[in-house]
């Protein structure tokens, strides 16, 4: 009796799989952003909404402000304690610092590489674009560097981002004011961005499969586990 009742119930498991996996990848995501603030403090939230469900991913100030009211001054100066700890540890001594800068690439390879990957990567950030909907975005930001001449750099290509996108529908009212003369970052945004996960697997698949980023992708493990042989058998030699 078991037996027999057992290909209909793996019939049914196997169909809610799909329908799962199918409401994963056509459901519609939505995410919801607010951004207020300088370069002090910005003021953030971000919520994602999936079918029925809801979760905010990232806290707002006051959630923030009454989590650090109830934490106690020597829990603060042991968590800065151990954070300081933590991030001297990772960064390591000076002679690690040494031998990480020799596994990297030299500054030929790195050019080498971007432009092997310049065409590639551009491809993969449009298609990435291009699969998100916002049904509505607002974003005012006010930028400015020390140096005006950085301000310049960046004000060309914000004035390149800005011109593409309104070649798009008017959903999305971005403002990118440069600052010349003071040092700042004032953002005020919000919107809403909707993405369905189906739409990206292409885009995905079409930059793993493209030829340069194969291509690189062996060249640069083979180089590394060239160096990692080399340095085993450096050790070996001097274990001998």
């Amino acid at each position: 009796m078991s037996r027999a009742a057992m290909p209909p119930v793996l019939t049914v498991i196997l169909l809610l799989i799909v329908i799962a996996v199918l409401l994963v990848l056509i459901a519609a995501i939505d995410i919801i952003f607010e951004a207020h603030g300088s370069s002090v403090y910005v003021e953030h939230k971000v919520t994602a909404h999936w079918l029925i469900f809801s979760r905010v991913i990232s806290p707002s100030q006051d959630e923030d402000e009454t989590v650090d009211e109830g934490i106690p001054d020597d829990v603060k100066e042991a968590e800065r304690f151990v954070t300081e700890r933590v991030t001297s540890y990772f960064q390591g001594t000076d002679e690690e610092v040494k031998k990480k800068k020799k596994m990297d690439m030299s500054f030929s390879e790195a050019l080498q590489a971007f432009r092997q990957l310049r065409s590639p990567v551009v491809r993969l950030l449009k298609g990435i674009i291009f699969a998100m909907r916002v049904p509505y975005a607002r974003i005012n930001v006010t930028y400015g560097f020390p140096d005006p001449a950085y301000t310049g750099m960046v004000c060309g290509y914000a004035c390149a981002v800005t011109g593409y996108l309104q070649t798009h529908p008017g959903n999305l009212d971005l403002q990118l004011e440069p600052d010349f003369m003071d040092s700042r970052l004032d953002v005020d945004m919000s919107g809403t961005v909707r993405i369905r996960l189906y739409r990206f697997i292409p885009v995905i698949l079409m930059f793993i499969l493209n030829r340069n980023v194969l291509r690189f992708s062996w060249k640069y493990l083979g180089s590394r586990r060239s160096k990692g042989g080399s340095k085993i058998s450096e050790g070996s030699g001097v274990n001998l």
